[in-house]
């Protein structure tokens, strides 16, 4: 069975049958459909840009020149790396991710050329099916380029929405009603473990037993209070903190979740002490999030790696999974509020992690693939001083 031809496919084999009056009229006509195209994607508000294999710009439309600072006569002519190596950084074309190669990538950052804006960076290789066609060997990269600077200023108010204000106030409810009940096993079962005594015969296994008990309903406890905390929005307690110590308690907060499934957590420092300034109850309930998802990504006896490292003017901490990573659909609603894959998932706890890592002047990048895993980068300034944001009024 021979495969459909486009139009275009069935023009061009007949080019030779053409005489000169009708090749003049196709080519006129490709013209104007070329015209049309580049005059639609110049109207759309989303910056473009079309990289080949190389890394060159060989398309960017109006907005996404505007974004990056490159003048329409440069457009074919120059390299991501040279006009934005900023956003060339971002997407990893300078190195590959560490153990995965991404399908796609999202990315919110902060840009300081031609000015300073924040843009949401979607980056998806093009497809190997149309490479073909084009009698390719390799693709590129298409980019779209999201202006998200007054959403950035807006967050707040936006975040006090009816909506989200509303899931917030109800799991608020629902933590502090589950405590009330934590608390009272916890009293009957102190009181239950004196009423024992030393007379019971087999006192110390009883004891045992009731001891795991108590610290089950004191690390639920524990729980519920880091919970009650994160949802809700209070302005962070600036000290300087060693994030490797945060990481660490977190960890042992998951002790039991990462014992029951033989998960290994490996720590790769690659700077000593990663100090910064932040609000440790905060922070915990970032990295709680972050790796409880990697937990339930995962397999039994699977490895999940924590890196950290310096970027110029931050740290950044790198959580690295091999699990049933994210789908491209899914993975651009990450941090929208109710949004998740877990059929037990609420959709707020990246959305808890997007606000407190904003509050904290860092960003959060997540990269991932389908079945191969998902790494999940935090950035935090390494100073207090971060640049204002660029006054959109003007």
């Amino acid at each position: 069975m021979k495969s459909a031809q486009s139009p275009l496919d069935k023009v061009l084999g007949k080019l030779d049958d053409l005489d000169e009056v009708n090749l003049g009229i196709l080519v006129q006509r490709l013209a104007n459909e070329r015209k049309l195209l580049e005059t639609v994607f110049d109207i759309i508000r989303d910056g473009i840009l079309v990289l080949d294999d190389e890394g060159n710009i060989c398309y960017a439309n109006v907005q996404g020149r505007q974004l990056i600072g490159l003048k329409k006569l440069q457009s074919g002519q120059v390299s991501l790396q040279r006009a934005s190596p900023e956003i060339y950084k971002a997407i990893g074309l300078n190195k590959e991710p560490q153990g995965l190669k991404a399908e796609v990538i999202v990315r919110e950052m902060e840009i300081s050329y031609p000015e300073v804006r924040f843009i949401r960076v979607y980056a998806v290789p093009i497809e190997e099916a149309f490479v073909k066609k084009l009698d390719s060997q390799q693709g590129g990269i298409a980019i779209i380029l999201t202006d998200i600077t007054e959403d950035k200023v807006s967050l707040d108010e936006r975040i006090e929405s009816e909506k989200i204000s509303s899931i917030m106030d109800l799991a608020a409810e629902v933590a502090h009603e589950l405590g009330n009940p934590l608390n009272s096993i916890n009293i009957h079962l102190q009181v239950l473990k004196r009423k024992l005594g030393n007379q019971e015969p087999n006192f110390l296994k009883s004891k045992k037993s009731l001891d795991t008990c108590i610290n089950e309903v004191e690390r639920l406890d524990g729980i519920i209070s880091h919970f009650l905390k994160a949802i809700r929005p209070q302005e962070p307690n600036f000290k300087k903190i060693n994030l490797l110590s945060i990481i660490e308690e977190t960890v042992r907060l998951k002790k039991e979740e990462l014992s029951a499934k033989k998960i290994k957590i490996s720590m790769e420092a690659g700077v000593r002490e990663p100090f910064i300034n932040g609000d440790s109850e905060q922070l915990k309930q970032v990295f709680f999030n972050i790796i409880g998802n990697s937990i339930d990504a995962i397999n039994e006896e699977s490895e999940i790696r924590i890196l950290s490292g310096l970027e110029e003017n931050f740290v950044y901490i790198k959580v690295i999974d091999h699990g049933a990573g994210i789908s491209k659909e899914d993975l651009s609603k990450v941090f929208e509020p109710y949004s998740t894959t877990k059929k037990t998932g609420h959709g707020i706890g990246m959305m808890i992690v997007h606000r407190i890592m904003r509050d904290h002047g860092g960003d959060i990048g997540i990269d991932s693939k389908t079945g191969s895993g998902t790494i999940v980068t935090l950035r935090f300034p390494r100073s207090t001083v971060w640049k204002k944001l660029l006054d959109v009024s003007k």
